[in-house]
């Protein structure tokens, strides 16, 4: 975890491929940053790649370097003196004019003993990597014969078709039942499974993408969502997918407790035994002092009678926090409960959500 009173570090380094740069703090690492060179920069040279690299990696940790002074260390030993020499081409006055306003400098440390920001700035060159294996089988249009003899409502539609009561969209393709020219797929049969793997796994692709290659040949009922249910589950994809997610937010520290019960985590442990109409407990615990108040209560509980449990044994005997740590349970995220915290003046804390560690003491007490 960062520390605000301690002086950040940022080693950085590029190469052909990347720039790559890591935030150190009295040599731990705090976090890491790798990015893929443009196109247009591979051809630099190498002063105004590290340049465009050192550049980068300050501007991406603009929120924890920011108003405070810190060392910029580089392998490139020209770059020692960025603040101090003459600008000579336009490109250099515009990637030095993003770092204006920033408090740092330059130090030069060799490339033997910059080996973590060289190792994020290099494309990984590992072999690749089996993902799946597949195999061709030929005998798929017998066992679709087969499926559409043994199924009963196929076997009615294909007497009706073949006496001429059933028109189009219905026909017969080779003697076998087709849909709007494509051929129909007993959604009991087992080849149903194995003509989505078929299709899916010829490339792993979306959702969209497997249900319209699968529409060109084939049709059965509810294609979408049983498409969408087997692309979901399939473990290649989930291992080996790339995530399209916004970039994790920085991480801080919470802040230290000055007093007793000016700042407070609170957390429901539920699912137990019904006692005297009560069968959930709202946890409180001091941050400071770690003395904890366990308040029982009755399912279901609302916002309202949070507040009412909450203002009745804490702020009675201790006063109204500065802050309250929780997680992202719906009477803390609800309306109510902001506005009457924002009325009492209490700053909220919430846990990014799957991450309970940021309210780490109440989940220790529960």
């Amino acid at each position: 975890m960062p520390d605000f009173a301690k002086l950040f570090i940022v080693e950085c380094d590029a190469s052909t491929f990347g720039c790559g740069a890591v935030l150190v703090q009295e040599g731990h690492p705090i976090a890491f940053f790798s990015r893929p060179e443009a196109p247009r920069h591979r051809s630099l040279a190498a002063y105004e790649r590290e340049l465009i690299g050192l550049v980068q990696a300050v501007r991406h940790w603009r929120p924890y370097l920011w108003g405070r002074r810190f060392i910029v260390k580089t392998d490139h030993y020209s770059l020692k003196y960025l603040l101090d020499q003459r600008l000579a081409t336009i490109p250099q006055h515009h990637w030095v004019g993003k770092l204006l306003g920033f408090d740092f400098s330059v130090e030069y440390r060799s490339g033997a003993t910059n080996v973590v920001a060289d190792a994020l700035s290099r494309r990984d060159n590992d072999d690749g990597e089996v993902m799946a294996i597949s195999a061709p089988r030929f005998d798929f249009i017998e066992r679709l014969r087969h499926a559409q003899a043994t199924d009963p409502a196929l076997v009615t539609i294909h007497d009706e078709v073949r006496a001429g009561t059933r028109t189009a969209p219905w026909a017969l393709v080779d003697g076998m039942v087709a849909f709007d020219g494509r051929l129909y797929i007993p959604l009991a049969s087992p080849l149903l499974q194995e003509i989505l793997a078929a299709v899916h796994n010829d490339g792993h692709e979306g959702i969209h993408c497997t249900l319209h290659r699968l529409r060109r040949d084939f049709h059965f009922p509810n294609m979408r969502r049983l498409v969408h249910d087997f692309v979901k589950a399939c473990v290649t994809c989930q291992q080996y997918k790339s995530d399209h997610l916004r970039p994790a937010g920085l991480l801080q520290p919470l802040p230290v407790p000055s007093a007793v019960w000016a700042d407070i985590g609170i957390d429901f442990i539920e699912a137990l035994p019904k006692v005297q109409g009560k069968m959930v407990i709202l946890s409180v615990v001091d941050r400071f002092s770690k003395y904890c108040h366990f308040i029982p209560l009755a399912h279901p509980y609302t916002a309202e009678s949070i507040a009412h449990a909450f203002f009745a044994d804490i702020v009675r005997l201790h006063g109204v926090p500065q802050s309250i740590v929780s997680d992202r349970d719906p009477v803390f995220t609800s309306a109510f409960w902001q506005e009457l915290m924002w009325l009492i003046g209490t700053k909220l804390y919430m846990s990014s959500a799957f991450h309970p560690q940021t309210d780490g003491q109440t989940e220790a007490a529960n």
